[in-house]
């Protein structure tokens, strides 16, 4: 009976004990993160926020350069005009960071004037460029432009000497206390990893397994077991609320020949571009499979034949559209799309897919690169 009741009390203790340390781990990891939150946002959105408008200095320079090989060039004079209108943006983004950080302003007063008379300079330029649109000479333009890049890069040097600066004395503070909250959690974490390790440890297996049956690791996609898994509680779905229910099968055309001609590393790239270009296009409720070699497919609930349709259709034209740098093969890439939508009264899976896939090998036959429905 003592046994027992020993048992109890130490089962009891260890609970009280795990409540406890999780607790008091919580409660550190929020406060640290609160105060690194606190302490160091501002600096980091600043540092990231220069960085991005830096990147402005080379563009303008090399826009300028094109101007000045081909000033009749309506793409290089587009560029431009979007390049003087989006630099001021940036001063403005880079101004307010650095109004609402705890930099003395005394430490960016100049940097930031010149930044400001920087984009006073920019508006000028922006009316200069109208005039050179209706023949006058580009000489002022481009000599001006050179003046501004070259001060948009000094500034710009200055201002990320300064927030690296502050950012790297808030980096000492933040690891000095990393350091002190961390004393104090490891000896508290150590009481309950034995516990949880085992735990942590199968749940992972657990994941992994799952993960492995039911995505392809290249693309990430679903696979084929994925995609039988989600159809099935689709079509009673859809037969129970009457909803419309399309499937798109897509096959990459000659795809062999890209294996053939630039190696399987090359054709799995083509692969992994595919794929983005499909999860990007889909919807959250759609499910995106990869059915195996160069086919995939898109199951989509509460979609009509024409919905459907118009989707293939704009995954062919961005498909065919990917350049050669995208692709990372020297060659164009095209696709094949079958299309069908479940009727009312046969919402079997099996006979969906082979609609769909009748209706792709009539777009193979047909020449290739189109949508066909069945």
């Amino acid at each position: 009976m003592k046994w027992i009741i020993r048992k109890s009390m130490a089962w009891q203790l260890t609970i009280a004990l795990i409540l406890l340390t999780s607790t008091y781990t919580v409660t550190i990891l929020l406060y640290d993160l609160h105060t690194r939150y606190q302490a160091g946002s501002h600096y980091t959105s600043l540092v990231a926020v220069i960085a991005r408008s830096q990147a402005h200095t080379s563009i303008l320079r090399n826009t300028l350069e094109d101007f000045r090989n081909r000033p009749e060039d309506t793409n290089v004079v587009n560029r431009l005009e979007n390049l003087l209108w989006r630099i001021p943006q940036h001063i403005n983004g880079v101004s307010f960071h650095l109004q609402t950080s705890q930099i003395s302003e005394n430490d960016y007063y100049a940097p930031l004037k010149q930044l400001k008379d920087i984009r006073e300079g920019l508006s000028e330029m922006h009316q200069q460029l109208d005039e050179i649109k209706l023949g006058g000479s580009p000489y002022n333009f481009l000599n001006q432009g050179q003046i501004i890049e070259n001060d948009l890069a000094m500034a710009y040097t200055i201002l990320e000497g300064i927030a690296h600066s502050e950012a790297g004395k808030q980096q000492i503070f933040m690891e000095r206390l990393g350091r002190t909250v961390a004393a104090l959690s490891v000896t508290v974490i150590i009481l309950i990893t034995v516990l949880l390790i085992g735990f942590f440890k199968l749940r992972q297996k657990h994941h992994k397994v799952l993960h492995l049956s039911m995505f392809d690791a290249l693309t990430q996609l679903g696979n084929r077991r994925y995609l039988l898994h989600h159809a099935e509680a689709f079509c009673r779905n859809s037969q129970r609320c009457d909803s419309p229910l399309s499937l798109i099968i897509i096959d990459i055309d000659h795809f062999k020949y890209v294996n053939d001609a630039f190696g399987h590393p090359a054709g799995d790239q083509v692969l992994e571009r595919i794929s983005e270009v499909l999860k990007r296009e889909a919807r959250a409720i759609d499910v995106v499979a990869r059915l195996g070699g160069e086919e995939f497919c898109i199951l989509m609930p509460d979609t009509s034949l024409d919905g459907a349709m118009q989707l293939a259709e704009r995954l062919r034209q961005k498909i065919c559209g990917l350049t050669h740098q995208q692709l990372n093969v020297a060659t164009s890439i095209t696709v094949s799309l079958g299309v069908t939508v479940a009727c009312k009264n046969d919402m079997e899976f099996k006979k969906i897919y082979s609609r769909a896939d009748k209706a792709l090998y009539k777009a193979k036959t047909n020449g290739r690169n189109r949508v066909e429905s069945a």
